[in-house]
């Protein structure tokens, strides 16, 4: 029997294996975090997520990946995280609006004026297979 140990992510401790990929303390201290948000929304539901950073000692971090994770729930309208690419505020996804819309359009590409023609390959080859052999 083997036990399937790893370095905590975020303390950097030796533990064993579990699914949420954290040791003991700190998944402890994280469920503490996301109860601490959650009561301070439940009394605030317009907050915003700095000043609930500011409020519960959560680091913006911590609380950017509760939100992604769904474990703020997105009826809260304040909640936001960075965009990945400009660093606006978003609710939802990687990029804003703006920047997936510039992702979108430049993923279409120009259009070009000349539409490709098909190309018909036409293979001719003499390869021979042979399937038996004769005996002379």
């Amino acid at each position: 029997m083997s036990l399937l140990v790893d370095y905590c992510p975020k303390c950097g401790t030796i533990f064993q294996k579990n699914l949420r990929n954290l040791c003991v303390p700190c998944s402890t201290k994280m469920d503490s975090d996301l109860n601490l948000c959650l009561d301070r929304l439940w009394m605030r539901p317009n907050i915003t997520s700095k000043e609930l950073s500011e409020v519960t000692g959560v680091s913006l971090n911590e609380l950017y990946t509760f939100i992604k994770s769904g474990r703020l729930s997105s009826s809260y309208r304040n909640l936001t995280y960075p965009c990945e690419s400009c660093g606006s505020e978003t609710r939802s996804g990687r990029l804003c609006f703006s920047c997936h819309h510039v992702f979108h359009e430049a993923g279409k590409g120009q259009p070009s004026s000349k539409t490709p023609e098909r190309q018909v390959v036409v293979k001719t080859s003499t390869k021979v297979l042979y399937t038996s052999r004769r005996q002379r």
